[in-house]
């Protein structure tokens, strides 16, 4: 069992090549009218979507040959392989998106898994089975892969998202340089409400609860206040209600991608993460909260940035 912390390198991202208008998109007015949704751009966040004509292993082998570039590993060093991916493809169409990214990247890996399930928090439940792999002294270097594309443009508008396409890609360590160390890490899932019936607004302030009371050990060697939350880019007022019930205090709230990309599914905290970075005037700020919530889930990770250290 590995003592040592275990990290995040080469961490990006890969956007539908397509940036469109929200107010161009067929039936939004219709499911406006079904939820009573006011048509007011300020109260939702929303303004821009990204869509791609390319195929989800075109935009998850890009995003995945970016991670592999930016962390230096060679592709016959990633040992295992765990794609994340929130459509409903079955057993035979996830293991052809699996096999043709393997082979794009020129992987050989000894382990192959695929992670969905949880909706928009299942990238954080690949997060998390990574993490254990490398604990557990399994694995090196765990390569997770997260796509999602909409094949039908009549569910891009939703009560609750207007979504994006796109991919998402890191590689989890125990050893070598890394850009993040992983503090802590949780994911919980809400059974009683995943019988169809619902998820009321208690039953989702007791999961998320529940989801930083499962990362209580680590808190007092990562205080909340002052760090950076990064969450999913849904409808404001979705997030302002998600984030009130969070039991910790002094989050800084980043949300500056809601208006252009729309949501991303499970990418979203990743994706807002790396923005965040690439406009060098954060230097100064090392520790990160990520979360993402679906349907009867909740995922939390915490992150300290240590782009010049190495795990060990």
């Amino acid at each position: 069992m590995r003592a040592a912390p275990v990290g995040i390198v080469g961490l990006g991202y890969v956007l539908g090549e397509h940036s469109l208008p929200v107010d161009g998109i067929d039936g939004r007015m219709e499911v406006m009218r079904e939820y009573r949704m006011p048509d007011r751009q300020a109260l939702w966040g929303w303004d821009r979507f990204r869509r791609t004509e390319r195929s989800r292993a075109d935009l998850a082998a890009e995003s995945a040959a970016g991670t592999l570039a930016r962390g230096g590993i060679d592709p016959g060093e990633v040992d295992a392989l765990i794609v994340c991916c929130g459509d409903g493809l079955n057993y035979h169409a996830q293991n052809l998106l699996t096999g043709e990214l393997s082979k794009r990247l020129g992987l050989n890996c000894e382990f192959v898994s695929w992670v969905g399930g949880a909706g928009c928090a299942s990238l954080f439940s690949a997060a998390r089975l990574a993490r254990s792999l490398v604990i557990a002294d399994a694995f090196r270097n765990v390569l997770v892969v997260g796509v999602d594309k909409v094949d039908d443009e009549a569910i891009r508008f939703q009560r609750y998202g207007v979504f994006s396409d796109s991919a998402c890609s890191f590689v989890i360590r125990g050893e070598g340089p890394v850009d993040f160390t992983v503090a802590g890490i949780a994911v919980a899932s809400s059974l009683s409400s995943l019988n169809g019936a619902g998820q009321d607004l208690a039953q989702k302030c007791v999961l998320i609860q529940s989801v930083f009371e499962r990362l209580a050990p680590v808190k007092g060697n990562f205080p909340y206040a002052g760090s950076v939350f990064f969450g999913s880019n849904v409808f404001l007022p979705i997030q302002d209600l998600e984030r009130s019930v969070m039991p910790v205090d002094g989050l800084v709230h980043e949300r500056g991608n809601v208006a252009s990309y729309g949501h991303c599914a499970g990418a979203d905290p990743f994706i807002n993460l790396v923005d965040f970075y690439a406009r060098g005037d954060n230097d100064g700020v090392t520790r990160s909260v990520l979360g993402s919530s679906a349907h009867g889930h909740f995922g939390v990770m915490l992150l300290e940035r240590r782009r010049t250290e190495a795990v060990s």
